[in-house]
């Protein structure tokens, strides 16, 4: 006798089908047992939301800047006349540089500092050393990248020596402010590489890496990188003795 072969409807073997594909998915696994749940993974910042946290950054060291500024001020009884007059910086852009509303310049900010009878390290928040060391090491180290297309980065600071010794670079048409501004003290810079040009008193003398250039504080000054590519220089502020 021939066996006779039992064989499901096609209608059942589509619902059983479809039945083992439901259970397949509820269970996250593949018929044969292996996982085919969705991967997830972390996403590293972009580069907008880098630029946008380092936005909130600047915005509050300045809105603190500026408090500290204005503290500063007071307690001296000093107008904002008197610093403008101290500076050549104007009323206005001192208002706005106090309410931490305008980012300003590494020059303005020297001026100002000065103005105040400090240094612009002096305007910053720093931890404080027990046992100060004669070593600054680099991340100790303060940097300011402002307005201008400047970076500042004081590598020593001696209040009892009125000194401050500062790295300064400057980005392909960066400059120290967008005016000339005048202060206490005496200046003394050192082009290391790129081109600067320093506009004093109305004067404009052109640097190349090597040259040195010193000058009264007090005489309106300005520091443009006209080159063609990015300057650094040693730069020292004294304070009058």
């Amino acid at each position: 006798m021939t066996p006779t072969r039992t064989t499901a409807p096609a209608g059942r073997r589509s619902s059983a089908a479809a039945s083992g594909a439901r259970t397949s998915a509820k269970s996250g696994k593949d018929d044969d047992g292996s996982d085919r749940s969705p991967k997830t993974t972390k996403r590293a910042p972009t580069d907008t939301a880098l630029a946008e946290r380092d936005a909130d950054a600047a915005e509050q060291t300045m809105l603190l800047v500026g408090a500290r500024i204005r503290a500063m001020r007071l307690r001296q009884r000093l107008t904002l006349r008197d610093v403008a007059e101290r500076t050549g910086v104007s009323v206005s852009m001192l208002s706005m540089l106090e309410r931490g509303v305008s980012t300003a310049s590494v020059g303005t900010l020297v001026a100002v500092a000065s103005a105040l009878g400090v240094h612009m390290y002096d305007l910053f928040a720093h931890k404080d050393g027990a046992d100060p060391s004669p070593v600054t090491r680099l991340d100790e180290q303060t940097v300011v990248s402002l307005g201008e297309g400047t970076t500042r980065r004081v590598a020593h600071n001696d209040a009892a020596a009125g000194l401050e010794l500062a790295i300064n670079e400057y980005d392909l048409g960066g400059a120290s402010g967008p005016t000339a501004t005048h202060h206490d003290g005496r200046e003394f810079g050192l082009l290391i590489s790129g081109e600067l040009t320093i506009e004093l008193d109305g004067q404009r003398h052109v640097l190349q890496p090597g040259d040195v250039i010193a000058y009264s504080s007090d005489r309106p000054h300005r520091i443009a990188n006209t080159g063609s590519e990015r300057a650094v220089a040693v730069w020292v502020n004294l304070d009058e003795s």
